[in-house]
């Protein structure tokens, strides 16, 4: 299950606790919950959980979006 299918099989409220514990940094209590409110069983594993925590972590910090402009990690122009 990759990490967008398994965020969308989540319920609303848990994707809403989820990230906010991510956004504060209690990583640890963001998987905790993650494995105990998620409805699956089997729950996630916690290696599915790093991978889901490390994926909301950078879309929420905009990385994902900036990593994907045009022109990104290209050298500045200078003016000439």
């Amino acid at each position: 299950m990759t990490n967008d299918e398994l965020w969308q099989a989540l319920p609303e409220a848990l994707r809403a606790e989820f990230d906010a514990l991510v956004g504060k940094g209690s990583h640890i209590r963001a998987i905790y919950v993650l494995r105990e409110k998620s409805g699956r069983t089997p729950p996630p594993t916690i290696h599915e959980g790093v991978a889901l925590l490390d994926h909301r972590a950078r879309i929420l910090s905009g990385r994902d979006q900036t990593s994907q402009r045009p022109g990104f990690g290209s050298q500045p122009r200078h003016p000439s």
